[in-house]
């Protein structure tokens, strides 16, 4: 076949059905009845035999056969539409800020619900004018600026760098990140901790970054957790790292210099709570409950990389083991910080 025909990328037309099916009848071959279409050998050859062949090919028949592909193809792009259930399930779900992704996920484990791909669902959003603002990069679409270098980083020699953590600090249970909000007001901060493989986030706001303020909070927030290692950066708050691994009883990694993609995963749990807390918000003025609400709401919302299971659910699994308690988080509504794009 030559290189250099026509790739037209559109169904075949009713005309060109009818010009096979003549061509068919007068014995030409496959090969000519493709040049003569500007088609490519396998679109006419697979068309003749999804019907019926070179003996039995009837271009209506044909017709008719493709019409009914295209209908179910979009009854079923449209799975979201045509479930009352589902359609208030997902919208639900896109107001409290979950991702098409996430809901998808969501759906293979919630009883109830019809699966519906990912897909689907932003096909659906895209014919619902309005439900497009509830989609995360919608909100943030705008980036911080670059990042002012400073030089003075602390530069202990015994300090133990990310690359010589642990691998299995990527698959297993029990390793964590850390990081801070901080405020431009005053000395207030938020703690971050982040479970690497539940995605279980702990939160904490905080006076001051000085040792013992921030090695109680850690006390606190990671108290009858497993914390097999720490991963943080080169914050002043942690000087003295060794008195900090004795207290929590754990090992601490430290990312190099200006590598904040090392802690990728507690980097972007702190825009996600920019949502809630966002930049130049003065934290001393920020409530506990506050607080404790963002965290509940990200801990029992459905995560895609979870196969649609909650980061509460992951962890209580891994904590207490297999057991006959069926857990499940429950859908609490928390009318502070409901997303409304």
């Amino acid at each position: 076949m030559a290189k250099n025909l026509k790739n037209k990328k559109k169904h075949l037309s009713d005309e060109e059905r009818f010009c096979i099916q003549k061509m068919l009848r007068a014995g030409e071959t496959i090969t000519k009845i493709a040049k003569t279409l500007e088609r490519g050998l396998s679109t006419i050859s697979e068309e003749i035999k999804a019907n019926g062949g070179r003996d039995k090919y009837v271009a209506k028949n044909a017709i008719h056969r493709a019409y009914l592909k295209q209908y179910r193809k979009k009854r079923d792009c449209n799975k979201v539409a045509q479930d009352g259930h589902l359609l208030r399930f997902i919208e639900k779900k896109l107001e409290a800020g979950w991702s098409p992704g996430a809901i998808s996920a969501r759906t293979k484990i919630q009883s109830g619900l019809r699966y519906v791909s990912e897909k689907s669902i932003r096909k659906f959003i895209e014919k619902r004018s309005g439900l497009e603002r509830f989609l995360f990069w919608n909100r943030n679409n705008k980036k911080s600026g670059p990042k002012k270098e400073n030089k003075l980083f602390l530069t202990d020699p015994n300090r133990k760098w990310i690359d010589i953590r642990p691998t299995r600090a990527l698959y297993e249970y029990g390793h964590w990140e850390m990081d801070f909000i901080v405020s431009k007001h005053n000395s207030w901060v938020l703690l971050v901790c982040v479970e690497k493989y539940s995605r279980l986030i702990r939160l904490s706001l905080i006076p001051n970054r000085t040792h013992q303020v921030v090695q109680n909070a850690l006390k606190v927030l990671l108290k009858g957790y497993v914390v097999n290692t720490l991963t943080t950066d080169n914050d002043i708050a942690f000087g003295k790292w060794k008195d900090l691994e004795l207290a929590l009883k754990t090992s601490i990694y430290f990312c190099h210099p200006y590598h904040s993609w090392e802690k990728g995963l507690v980097e972007n749990c702190n825009r996600w709570i920019r949502e809630f807390i966002p930049k130049r918000t003065d934290l001393a003025s920020v409530p506990s409950g506050f607080v404790l609400d963002i965290e509940n709401y990200f801990n029992h919302k459905a995560r895609e990389c979870l196969s649609g299971m909650t980061a509460y659910e992951v962890s209580f699994s891994k904590e207490f083991g297999e057991c006959d308690i069926v857990l499940e988080s429950l859908s609490v509504n928390f009318p502070d910080i409901r997303i409304r794009g």
